[in-house]
This record gives structure tokens, C-alpha cells and sequence, in this order.
């Protein structure tokens, strides 16, 4: 595996895209070019206010990897890092933006299939990777990188225990003793620990789905007590109201935070906990070649669109 760390801003250190490379070496008795591989970029959680490089970072990545993908992983504007006003909404974003624009870029030599790159995020990761998917299109990046687009459509996403409706936590929190981190996250992210209903709603991926949205792949623990699965079943209901492919898993167990499902070294380890999620992993590899394969992408796509269109098409379409 060739692995690098590749600043994203001229003149910052606490942002970067780490690359997890297969060598794919000419043999010089075919006379083709290494095959392009499907890619996929990691987005650890860490409340906006730290990135969990390790726990939803490597692990992530190396297993991807393994089945046969081209991976980065994204350590993206905190507010642990940077100034108060450096770390609000869009800088995350616009972080992800550059990564996809530096992953095209070097495309052929990183021997990437540009059009097959797939985004993965875990909690506030998973809210960024989510806003990628909902907002890709608008002028928020176009205009901000001057390029077309379609340089940010992810082909596929998946959420893990993600934040989707801001609205809706704000109103869980209440419920529950204040917590410091999720205020310090706000204010890294908001800019004020009080956000309004317009940043709130800004923010808040669940209602900005539309017939541009890429697939998503949702999974959640049934007892996460931090970022409830509601958010999860809110983004899938917007997606269903869409006709936007998507697959959704609630697990019983495994609190917030389960990764991998694994040991790993960070923090306690408890299989009841985290092992019984384990499965998204397998689920999620299974979901995603079927969007990474060429001869499958028209076939699905066309059936979302029929979905769209008020058609009679077959509920395999939604994935579930």
C-alpha cells in the first residue's frame, strides 16, 4: 500500500487528505494500462470539534482497501484546530470539495475511475458527507472552485450513525443534561453554541434531498443515546419521498461511535457493544459494488428514475 499525507490549503497543517493506495503496476507483457479503480474517502466524527483518525479513519480505509478500492481519508476543519471563525460552515465542505478536486486531478496517476467515487462518513462525518451529497450541484461549490458540478458528485454515500435534521437534535438535547461537547461542536461549526432555525435547517441534510441526490447506505444503533436513529430514518423517508436509492440498517445495539465493530486499541472494548453492528461493514461493501459496477450503474439508476417519474417499478429499487 502506498500511503501520503497531502496538505489541502497553502499555508495549513491541520487539514489533509491521507491516501491508501494499491500499486498497480503495468506488466509489461499486456500491453493496457493498470485497470482505474472505484475509490472511496473516509470522513471520521469527532462532534466537529476533533477527527477521529484512528477509530473511524484507518480501520475504515485498510478495509476497503482490502476490497479492492482506492481510499483517502479526510482530516477536515475542526474547532479544536483552528480559529473560532475558520471553523464554521462551509469550511468543512469546502475541505471535502478540494479532496475530490485533488483526487480527480491526480486520477490517472492514483489509478482512480473518477466517475466511481464514493463517500463515507461517521457521525459529523457522516453530516458533512450527507451535505456533500445533498448540496454537490449548487453554486455553494461551483461558483467557490470555478469548475463544473459534477467534479463533486459522489457516485454513492454512506452514513454511519449520522446527524441529519439539527433541528430535531437541538430539541433531543434539551431533554438531557447539557453537554458540553455537542455545544462546543455547535459553536465550531455555527459559530454560537445557539445556533438559529436557518443555520439549523442550513445544516440539516435530511431536508435538502432532491432528484439530485447520489444512493445513500444508512446504518445506526437503535440505542445510540448521543445522535438518535431517528436521523437516520429521517433521511431515509426523504430519500423514499425523492425515489432516491438508498438501504437502511438500525442494529439493536452498539451505542455511538461503533466503527468498525472491532478492537482496536481505542478505548474499551465490549462485543455486545460494538460486534453486534460489525455486520454494516460486509452490508455496505455488498451495497456498494453494486453501484461501483459499470454494468449495473444504468440498470439502477434508470429505475430510480421511473420510481421518479410516477412509473410502476419493482421496490428493489429503494435497496432495502
Amino acid at each position: 500500500m502506498i500511503t501520503k499525507r497531502i496538505p489541502l490549503w497553502e499555508g495549513r497543517e491541520d487539514v489533509a487528505l491521507y491516501t491508501v493506495l494499491k500499486e498497480c503496476t503495468p506488466n509489461p507483457m499486456v500491453p493496457t494500462k493498470p485497470e482505474a479503480l472505484p475509490a472511496v474517502v473516509v470522513c471520521p466524527g469527532g462532534a466537529y470539534m476533533f477527527c477521529s483518525m484512528e477509530n473511524e479513519g484507518d480501520t475504515v480505509a485498510f478495509s476497503f482497501a482490502d476490497a479492492g478500492y482506492q481510499t483517502f481519508i479526510l482530516q477536515y476543519t475542526v474547532g479544536t484546530t483552528c480559529g473560532e471563525n475558520d471553523s464554521r460552515h462551509p469550511a468543512q465542505l469546502l475541505d471535502l470539495a478540494k479532496a475530490l478536486l485533488i483526487i480527480r486531478e491526480n486520477a490517472e496517476a492514483w489509478h482512480v475511475d473518477p466517475q466511481r467515487i464514493a463517500l463515507i462518513g461517521f457521525s459529523a462525518g457522516a453530516n458533512l458527507c450527507a451535505n456533500m451529497a445533498v448540496y454537490w450541484h449548487t453554486p455553494l461549490l461551483s461558483g467557490r472552485f470555478d469548475v463544473p458540478s459534477e467534479y463533486f458528485k459522489p457516485m454513492a454515500v454512506m452514513l454511519g450513525y449520522p446527524l441529519t435534521d439539527y433541528s430535531y437534535q437541538e430539541e433531543y438535547n434539551a431533554t438531557l443534561p447539557p453537554n458540553p461537547m455537542l455545544l462546543a461542536g455547535n459553536k465550531a461549526v455555527f459559530g454560537t453554541p445557539t445556533p438559529d432555525k436557518e443555520q439549523l435547517d442550513e445544516m440539516s441534510p435530511c431536508l435538502h434531498v432532491s432528484e439530485k441526490t447520489p444512493p445513500i447506505f444508512l446504518f445506526h444503533a437503535a440505542n445510540d443515546s448521543l445522535v438518535p436513529a431517528v436521523h437516520s430514518l429521517k433521511m431515509a423517508l426523504a430519500l423514499a419521498e425523492k425515489g432516491i436509492p438508498y438501504e437502511l440498517h438500525v442494529f439493536q445495539n452498539g451505542e455511538h461511535g461503533f466503527a468498525t465493530g472491532v478492537p482496536n486499541g481505542v478505548g474499551p472494548y465490549r462485543a455486545d457493544k460494538h460486534q453486534a453492528c460489525s455486520a454494516w461493514v460486509e452490508l455496505a461493501k455488498t451495497w456498494l459494488m453494486r453501484w461501483a459496477a459499470p454494468e449495473t450503474q444504468e440498470h439502477d439508476f434508470c429505475i430510480a428514475d421511473a420510481i421518479r417519474s410516477g412509473s410502476d417499478a419493482p421496490p428493489a429499487a429503494f435497496c432495502i
